[in-house]
Protein backbone atom coordinates (compact mmCIF):
# COMPACT_ATOMS: atom_id res chain seq x y z
CA UNK A 1 0.00 0.00 0.00
CA UNK A 2 0.94 3.45 -0.93
CA UNK A 3 0.88 6.58 1.54
CA UNK A 4 0.52 10.08 0.54
CA UNK A 5 2.97 12.06 2.48
CA UNK A 6 2.22 15.73 3.25
CA UNK A 7 3.78 18.79 2.69
CA UNK A 8 5.64 19.75 5.70
CA UNK A 9 4.80 22.66 7.21
CA UNK A 10 7.87 24.68 7.02
CA UNK A 11 7.42 24.13 3.32
CA UNK A 12 4.03 25.44 3.21
CA UNK A 13 5.59 28.64 4.28
CA UNK A 14 8.76 28.48 2.23
CA UNK A 15 6.95 28.63 -1.21
CA UNK A 16 4.33 30.72 -0.63
CA UNK A 17 7.29 33.32 0.54
CA UNK A 18 9.29 32.30 -2.59
CA UNK A 19 6.55 33.12 -4.52
CA UNK A 20 5.55 36.21 -3.19
CA UNK A 21 8.87 37.60 -3.77
CA UNK A 22 8.91 35.75 -7.07
CA UNK A 23 5.79 37.98 -8.13
CA UNK A 24 6.44 41.30 -6.41
CA UNK A 25 4.10 41.16 -3.53
CA UNK A 26 7.80 41.32 -1.61
CA UNK A 27 10.33 43.59 -3.37
CA UNK A 28 13.98 43.45 -3.19
CA UNK A 29 14.96 45.91 0.04
CA UNK A 30 11.73 45.21 1.68
CA UNK A 31 10.96 43.67 4.94
CA UNK A 32 9.29 40.65 5.66
CA UNK A 33 6.50 40.29 7.99
CA UNK A 34 7.98 39.46 11.37
CA UNK A 35 8.47 35.73 12.85
CA UNK A 36 5.56 36.54 14.97
CA UNK A 37 3.32 37.41 12.15
CA UNK A 38 4.12 34.48 10.36
CA UNK A 39 3.63 31.84 12.69
CA UNK A 40 0.03 33.40 13.03
CA UNK A 41 -0.55 34.00 9.62
CA UNK A 42 0.38 30.16 8.44
CA UNK A 43 -1.02 28.99 12.23
CA UNK A 44 2.71 26.93 12.71
CA UNK A 45 5.59 26.86 15.29
CA UNK A 46 8.67 29.43 15.52
CA UNK A 47 10.89 26.49 14.43
CA UNK A 48 9.12 25.76 11.62
CA UNK A 49 8.94 29.74 10.92
CA UNK A 50 12.47 29.83 11.55
CA UNK A 51 13.49 26.96 9.58
CA UNK A 52 11.99 28.63 6.31
CA UNK A 53 13.39 31.47 7.29
CA UNK A 54 16.83 29.97 7.48
CA UNK A 55 16.84 28.08 3.90
CA UNK A 56 15.84 31.42 2.03
CA UNK A 57 18.54 33.06 3.96
CA UNK A 58 20.50 30.17 2.86
CA UNK A 59 19.77 29.96 -0.88
CA UNK A 60 19.97 34.43 -0.93
CA UNK A 61 16.45 34.73 -1.35
CA UNK A 62 16.45 36.84 2.03
CA UNK A 63 19.08 38.50 4.42
CA UNK A 64 18.45 39.13 8.45
CA UNK A 65 19.72 42.18 9.95
CA UNK A 66 20.36 42.12 13.81
CA UNK A 67 17.50 43.62 15.79
CA UNK A 68 15.35 44.50 12.72
CA UNK A 69 14.14 41.02 10.82
CA UNK A 70 14.42 40.02 7.19
CA UNK A 71 15.03 41.64 4.19
CA UNK A 72 14.50 40.81 0.70
CA UNK A 73 17.21 40.18 -1.65
CA UNK A 74 15.41 39.32 -4.36
CA UNK A 75 15.65 35.94 -6.94
CA UNK A 76 19.16 34.97 -6.81
CA UNK A 77 21.13 33.73 -9.92
CA UNK A 78 21.26 29.80 -10.40
CA UNK A 79 24.37 28.09 -9.94
CA UNK A 80 23.27 23.98 -10.81
CA UNK A 81 21.09 23.03 -13.52
CA UNK A 82 19.16 20.24 -13.03
CA UNK A 83 20.03 16.89 -12.77
CA UNK A 84 19.13 14.47 -15.64
CA UNK A 85 16.72 12.07 -13.98
CA UNK A 86 14.42 15.76 -13.59
CA UNK A 87 15.13 16.75 -17.12
CA UNK A 88 14.01 13.04 -18.34
CA UNK A 89 10.93 13.59 -16.18
CA UNK A 90 9.96 16.76 -17.42
CA UNK A 91 11.39 18.22 -20.48
CA UNK A 92 12.39 14.73 -22.22
CA UNK A 93 11.56 14.48 -26.10
CA UNK A 94 8.58 11.50 -26.21
CA UNK A 95 9.98 10.61 -29.96
CA UNK A 96 13.39 9.22 -27.97
CA UNK A 97 13.57 5.50 -26.48
CA UNK A 98 10.16 6.21 -25.18
CA UNK A 99 6.80 4.22 -25.01
CA UNK A 100 3.39 5.84 -24.19
CA UNK A 101 1.41 4.13 -21.84
CA UNK A 102 -1.74 6.06 -21.14
CA UNK A 103 -2.84 9.67 -22.04
CA UNK A 104 -5.70 10.50 -20.76
CA UNK A 105 -8.20 12.73 -18.57
CA UNK A 106 -7.77 11.50 -14.64
CA UNK A 107 -8.30 12.31 -11.53
CA UNK A 108 -6.35 13.93 -9.35
CA UNK A 109 -5.57 11.69 -6.54
CA UNK A 110 -4.08 13.60 -3.07
CA UNK A 111 -0.26 13.96 -4.36
CA UNK A 112 -1.08 15.62 -7.72
CA UNK A 113 -3.79 17.70 -6.36
CA UNK A 114 -1.06 18.97 -3.13
CA UNK A 115 1.37 19.40 -6.20
CA UNK A 116 -0.48 20.94 -8.38
CA UNK A 117 -2.91 23.62 -5.53
CA UNK A 118 -6.25 21.89 -6.90
CA UNK A 119 -8.80 19.87 -5.14
CA UNK A 120 -8.58 15.89 -4.69
CA UNK A 121 -10.67 14.57 -7.93
CA UNK A 122 -9.84 17.52 -9.59
CA UNK A 123 -10.22 16.40 -13.45
CA UNK A 124 -6.49 16.54 -15.19
CA UNK A 125 -4.43 15.01 -18.33
CA UNK A 126 -2.10 11.81 -17.56
CA UNK A 127 0.57 11.34 -19.78
CA UNK A 128 2.16 8.00 -18.69
CA UNK A 129 5.42 6.34 -20.44
CA UNK A 130 8.20 4.64 -19.40
CA UNK A 131 11.67 4.47 -20.91
CA UNK A 132 13.09 1.19 -22.53
CA UNK A 133 16.67 0.50 -22.79
CA UNK A 134 18.12 -3.07 -24.26
CA UNK A 135 17.92 -4.58 -20.74
CA UNK A 136 14.28 -3.31 -19.98
CA UNK A 137 12.58 -0.39 -18.96
CA UNK A 138 14.67 1.77 -16.52
CA UNK A 139 12.02 4.69 -15.36
CA UNK A 140 8.29 5.08 -15.37
CA UNK A 141 7.12 8.67 -15.70
CA UNK A 142 3.85 10.09 -14.52
CA UNK A 143 3.58 13.47 -15.68
CA UNK A 144 -0.19 15.62 -15.00
CA UNK A 145 -1.03 18.66 -16.54
CA UNK A 146 -4.18 21.01 -15.12
CA UNK A 147 -6.86 20.57 -18.09
CA UNK A 148 -7.10 24.47 -18.49
CA UNK A 149 -3.12 24.16 -19.61
CA UNK A 150 -3.59 21.05 -21.06
CA UNK A 151 -6.87 21.85 -23.44
CA UNK A 152 -5.49 23.41 -27.00
CA UNK A 153 -1.77 21.52 -26.98
CA UNK A 154 -0.70 18.26 -27.38
CA UNK A 155 -0.74 17.03 -24.47
CA UNK A 156 -4.24 15.71 -25.02
CA UNK A 157 -3.27 13.60 -28.14
CA UNK A 158 -1.58 10.31 -27.78
CA UNK A 159 1.41 10.65 -30.05
CA UNK A 160 4.83 11.25 -28.74
CA UNK A 161 5.80 15.32 -28.35
CA UNK A 162 8.79 16.23 -30.36
CA UNK A 163 11.04 17.85 -28.49
CA UNK A 164 10.57 19.32 -24.91
CA UNK A 165 6.94 19.53 -22.93
CA UNK A 166 7.63 22.39 -21.25
CA UNK A 167 8.87 24.00 -24.46
CA UNK A 168 5.55 22.64 -26.83
CA UNK A 169 3.16 24.30 -23.61
CA UNK A 170 5.52 27.50 -23.65
CA UNK A 171 4.71 28.25 -27.59
CA UNK A 172 1.09 27.09 -27.39
CA UNK A 173 0.00 28.87 -24.09
CA UNK A 174 2.72 31.39 -23.26
CA UNK A 175 3.41 29.92 -19.87
CA UNK A 176 7.20 29.80 -18.81
CA UNK A 177 8.90 27.61 -16.58
CA UNK A 178 10.59 29.16 -14.48
CA UNK A 179 11.80 27.19 -11.40
CA UNK A 180 10.90 23.35 -10.19
CA UNK A 181 10.39 21.64 -6.62
CA UNK A 182 11.59 18.25 -6.34
CA UNK A 183 10.87 15.33 -3.52
CA UNK A 184 12.48 12.12 -3.48
CA UNK A 185 11.56 9.05 -1.22
CA UNK A 186 12.49 5.52 -1.76
CA UNK A 187 9.63 2.22 -0.97
CA UNK A 188 8.69 -0.82 -2.15
CA UNK A 189 7.44 -0.46 -5.84
CA UNK A 190 3.91 -1.37 -6.83
CA UNK A 191 2.36 -4.11 -8.41
CA UNK A 192 1.46 -1.85 -11.58
CA UNK A 193 4.72 -0.67 -11.53
CA UNK A 194 6.36 -3.77 -11.08
CA UNK A 195 4.58 -4.98 -14.30
CA UNK A 196 5.38 -1.95 -16.25
CA UNK A 197 8.99 -1.52 -14.95
CA UNK A 198 9.29 -5.61 -15.41
CA UNK A 199 11.29 -5.82 -11.89
CA UNK A 200 10.25 -8.25 -9.00
CA UNK A 201 7.54 -7.51 -7.00
CA UNK A 202 10.01 -7.24 -3.96
CA UNK A 203 12.16 -4.02 -6.07
CA UNK A 204 13.15 -1.15 -4.32
CA UNK A 205 12.77 1.90 -6.10
CA UNK A 206 13.11 5.98 -5.83
CA UNK A 207 10.23 8.28 -6.72
CA UNK A 208 11.00 11.41 -7.56
CA UNK A 209 7.84 14.03 -7.87
CA UNK A 210 8.74 17.07 -9.81
CA UNK A 211 6.95 20.04 -10.21
CA UNK A 212 7.33 22.97 -12.44
CA UNK A 213 6.40 26.50 -11.51
CA UNK A 214 5.76 29.61 -13.67
CA UNK A 215 8.08 32.72 -11.73
CA UNK A 216 4.75 33.39 -9.91
CA UNK A 217 4.62 29.88 -8.12
CA UNK A 218 1.56 28.77 -10.34
CA UNK A 219 2.15 25.03 -11.14
CA UNK A 220 2.42 24.34 -14.71
CA UNK A 221 2.20 20.32 -14.26
CA UNK A 222 3.67 17.93 -11.73
CA UNK A 223 5.81 14.43 -12.77
CA UNK A 224 6.68 11.27 -11.21
CA UNK A 225 9.30 9.20 -12.10
CA UNK A 226 9.70 5.83 -10.41
CA UNK A 227 13.29 4.16 -10.77
CA UNK A 228 14.16 0.60 -9.93
CA UNK A 229 16.84 0.62 -7.57
CA UNK A 230 18.79 -2.41 -9.22
CA UNK A 231 18.97 -0.30 -12.57
CA UNK A 232 20.39 3.33 -11.60
CA UNK A 233 22.50 5.00 -9.87
CA UNK A 234 22.58 9.02 -8.71
CA UNK A 235 25.41 11.13 -9.25
CA UNK A 236 25.55 15.29 -8.92
CA UNK A 237 27.99 17.34 -8.74
CA UNK A 238 27.65 21.38 -7.22
CA UNK A 239 29.31 24.40 -5.38
CA UNK A 240 29.47 24.33 -1.82
CA UNK A 241 30.43 28.13 -1.35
Amino acid sequence: MAYEIPTPKYLRVLNTLRGRIEDGTYTPGAGLPSESQLCSEFDVSRPTVLKALGILKQDGWIESQQGKGSFVRGRPPSERSSPQYARDAIDLDETAETEILHVGPVLAVPWVSTALGIPEGTPVYERRRRTVSPSGPIDLVSTFVPVDIAVGTDVIRPEPITGSLLAHIRAKKSLRADYATERLTARRVEDAEAAALEVPVDEAVLTVVITAHQSSGVPILTSRIVMPGSRHEIEDSYPLS
